[in-house]
């Protein structure tokens, strides 16, 4: 099913900093007069364009960039104050500056014609930092990315608390057939009404990194409407898509996972459910079932088109 918040995933992740996303496509698929209203991207089978001197893709200034994403979400429209998990950390060393590969939680706000999100998570993005290690990291916008929000600490915004056990685009350990290491990921809105981020890896121990204040935010200072799991990747139209978690399919033994799915719902309890799940492209990546709060996903990617 294609809902409110899996057109604003496929936003979320467009353009480096504040400005320029939008799309410059025709509808190709019937939509809800309220993602008509919000969405600056289209439905499935449709390109985003960053145009601005902000476009993520580094070199690519003006390309059009193509999102693929394997994730489980949250309905949208709920009543949420929290989610996070647990998933695997991957490297691809030569990745080049026209792809991003990346596993995070999102945590959307929509009110009316606006869209809010902070995320976290690990990805590869060698137009943001001038390589491709992978990298813990942050992001936010209070207005779907058109002026506010940025990565990590590049904008006022999120505030890293002192003493952390992990700082935004620190670099982090991967998984290799010898060897395995995840991050964990948990964003709460607290008693003081900010959102919390707590992350951990094995090496680094667990604690809070920081909080994204209430004051940033008008939807989410209430609470969250839409939350989602799992994967996206982005290429520039026309070249091949990058993998996508370990590069293998949720059938195979060696695909990445998504374990410890929880959320907190109105009621501040914490939940772990089966969730539906959105895929854009099965020929490139996939999603296995939900079992026990946890699921596999991702792809080894080559897809022109979504």
């Amino acid at each position: 099913m294609e809902t409110v918040n899996f057109l604003f995933l496929l936003i979320s992740l467009l353009c480096i900093e504040s400005e320029g996303v939008g799309s410059q496509n025709e509808h190709n698929h019937k939509v809800e007069s309220e993602e008509n209203r919000m969405a600056s991207a289209n439905a499935r089978g449709s390109v985003d364009n960053c145009s601005s001197h902000n476009a993520i893709l580094g070199s690519k200034i003006g390309y059009n960039v193509v999102s693929y994403s394997a994730i489980y979400e949250l309905p949208g429209n709920g009543v949420y104050f929290g989610a996070g998990g647990r998933f695997d950390i991957y490297g691809y060393q030569n990745l080049t500056a026209d792809v991003i590969v990346s596993t995070a939680v999102w945590i959307s706000g929509v009110n009316d014609a606006n869209l809010e999100v902070i995320q976290a998570g690990w990805h590869v993005n060698q137009a943001l930092y001038g390589d491709s290690g992978t990298r813990f990291f942050t992001r936010w916008t209070a207005d779907g990315y058109v002026r506010t929000g940025c990565y990590n600490t590049l904008c006022e915004g999120f505030v890293k608390v002192a003493n952390a056990p992990l700082s935004p685009g620190q670099v982090l350990p991967i998984s290799t057939p010898d060897e395995h290491h995840d991050l964990r990921i948990w964003i709460e809105k607290d008693h003081t009404e900010d959102w919390w981020l707590y992350a951990s890896t094995e090496s680094t121990g667990s604690g809070q990194i920081g909080y994204w204040p209430k004051s940033l935010f008008t939807r989410l200072a209430q609470n969250a409407t839409d939350i989602n799991f799992g994967g996206l990747v982005q290429a520039i139209e026309g070249s091949p898509s990058p993998p996508m978690g370990s590069g293998h399919f949720p059938n195979e033994g060696s695909a990445a996972y998504f374990a410890n799915v929880e959320y907190v719902d109105q009621f501040g309890r914490k939940i772990a459910g089966i969730l539906p799940s959105v895929v854009t492209n099965k020929n490139c990546y996939d999603v296995g079932d939900m079992k026990d709060a946890q699921f596999s996903y991702g792809g080894p990617g080559g897809c022109l088109r979504r």
